[in-house]
């Protein structure tokens, strides 16, 4: 018995493939009008996508092509072009108001590092070199966030203060923000975690936009 196949109905099928474009006006965007579109967030603080995402475009205006893992999203707000730099979750660094207390409580709660050169699992918090801010990142469920602490909350976690002084930390944060400090755990479910993974998701299942010279 024969087993070639049987091509008497065999066809051939020619994909057509769809380019999109962004036009403006009556033509296509170029790399220099592209340049030109104010930067803007394109999820904001709650991880939430703002306006309208028109696609992705795989040009790299910032010398940024070296970064981590990011989207370049062109995107509507109101009657005007936007194009915001979104970062995938892991490396968002994604600023809060809840994360100064996610991370004062963490270090209350016992997150320490022994010397101020080590870091400790997925908390770090640093003083700027130039700004001298108290910077800290963290990682909740897969997703960094990023804020500032106090010089106490440094002082503790680099337990260069000790005893009675990590004590001062819930009465430290009342003080600067005039409600008492939760436990790490209940502030961790605030954070924006799904919300950032579902905008990532959405933004990156958009279109890539060809854009011309």
């Amino acid at each position: 018995m024969s087993t070639q196949p049987d091509t008497s109905n065999t066809t051939i099928e020619t994909a057509t493939i769809q380019i999109r474009t962004l036009n403006v006006g009556a033509k296509q965007m170029s790399l220099s009008i592209f340049r030109q579109l104010l930067e803007a967030p394109a999820v904001d603080a709650a991880g939430r996508v703002q306006g309208k995402p028109w696609g992705t475009v795989n040009y790299h205006p910032d010398r940024c092509d070296d970064a981590k893992q990011h989207l370049h999203v062109v995107w509507q707000l109101d009657e005007q072009l936007r194009r915001g730099f979104v970062l995938a979750p892991e490396y968002a660094r994604l600023r809060h108001a809840l994360v100064a207390e996610y991370v004062t409580a963490r270090i209350h709660e016992g997150s320490r590092r022994d010397t101020p050169r080590a870091e400790h699992g997925d908390l770090k918090v640093h003083r700027g070199v130039t700004t001298r801010e108290i910077g800290a990142t963290v990682y909740v469920r897969g997703v960094q966030f990023a804020g500032t602490v106090s010089p106490l909350a440094l002082a503790v976690f680099d337990r260069t203060a000790y005893g009675d002084q990590a004590e001062r930390l819930p009465a430290d944060f009342e003080d600067a923000y005039q409600r008492p400090l939760r436990p790490a755990a209940e502030v961790a479910e605030l954070l924006p975690v799904e919300a950032y993974k579902a905008a990532w998701r959405q933004l990156s299942a958009l279109p890539q936009l060809f854009i011309g010279r």
